[in-house]
């Protein structure tokens, strides 16, 4: 296990198979503004969001990645995911929408009512929590790898 993963305390573990690979997962090596990444990429960042924040919210992946709405705090979390997508992976609303299976305003509105819910403080600190977990990630993820 890589020691420089678990130097500081995280609320999850993601899976193997999000692993940094040997190319850099976002076009011309840097996330710019505007910057697209592909679809399966963006499908495992989405992937990625939904895990950290069934995680954090202590809710089975399934609850957060499923179809229809369900509780009101599943839908919360799943809305949680949607703004983590966003703000730490940079993925724009058709990009979230997509890798959500939902439309891009639903996205779009969940960013609007999370954004809204950060002046709560408890739940501005699990979504600190997150967004600093999710942006060490993509920073690792863009980082080239030495051959």
């Amino acid at each position: 296990m890589n020691s420089t993963l678990n130097s500081s305390p995280t609320v999850f573990a993601l899976p193997v198979r999000l692993a940094v690979e040997a190319r850099p997962l976002w076009r011309h090596h840097a996330p710019a503004e505007g910057a697209g990444v592909s679809r399966k990429t963006a499908q495992r960042l989405c992937d990625a969001a939904m895990l950290a924040t069934s995680a954090a919210f202590a809710l089975p992946l399934g609850e957060v990645a499923a179809p229809t709405r369900r509780s009101p705090y599943a839908a919360f979390a799943r809305q949680s995911a949607m703004y983590l997508a966003h703000v730490a992976f940079g993925l724009s609303y058709t990009e979230i929408g997509r890798g959500f299976r939902r439309d891009r305003t639903t996205a779009a509105y969940a960013c609007r009512l999370v954004e809204d819910w950060r002046d709560d403080p408890a739940v501005d600190v699990v979504l600190t929590s997150l967004e600093g977990a999710c942006s060490r990630l993509r920073r690792r993820l863009v980082t080239k790898v030495q051959p």
